[in-house]
């Protein structure tokens, strides 16, 4: 059996485990698990720069631009056609993040899920406003809208968070 190393952040702690990176042994509070498995901080954010190096804030903008634009057009259409925003709501969700995607060069960013889900949310905002507003006059037309603007909120930005998804990078 091998003798227990110590962690190179906290020397007074024995243990077994290295960073497969590196090599440089760690405790279980310095460990971070990835798919390909443990690594020290420093690694994992030596591995984030590479993924994140060239992102610069700018780009959200031009992402929200792009997503907000067109999430405008999808959450006031595609819940007026009822039960299709089962289908298309994914569909679109997944184009609006694609297209801000490309927007921005297909730079990664790590918030850049979270700008265009919101982006989508605040598309149907107006549609969602008037189904609310059927609703006190007409319940059931209105109740009816409210839904299918939940369905195509849930799978539009649920395609889009699994585009954009932090960890995905491809």
């Amino acid at each position: 059996m091998s003798q227990p190393l110590h962690c190179v952040n906290h020397p007074k702690v024995e243990t077994y485990l290295r960073c497969n990176k590196c090599g440089d042994p760690i405790c279980t509070r310095c460990a971070v698990l990835t798919p390909v498995g443990y690594r020290c901080r420093d690694c994992v954010r030596a591995q984030q720069k590479v993924f994140y190096g060239d992102f610069r804030p700018v780009h959200y903008v031009v992402a929200a631009a792009v997503a907000l634009l067109l999430s405008l057009i999808a959450g006031w259409l595609i819940p007026s056609l009822t039960w299709y925003a089962i289908i298309l709501g994914p569909l679109v969700g997944g184009g609006i993040a694609n297209l801000a995607h490309r927007a921005i060069g297909q730079r990664r960013g790590q918030y850049t899920w979270l700008v265009v889900c919101g982006c989508i949310v605040a598309g149907a905002l107006p549609h969602t406003l008037l189904s609310l507003f059927t609703l006190l006059s007409q319940p059931l037309s209105g109740l009816m809208g409210l839904l299918w603007d939940i369905v195509y909120l849930a799978t539009a930005a649920g395609a889009a968070y699994a585009w954009l998804r932090p960890g995905r990078h491809g």
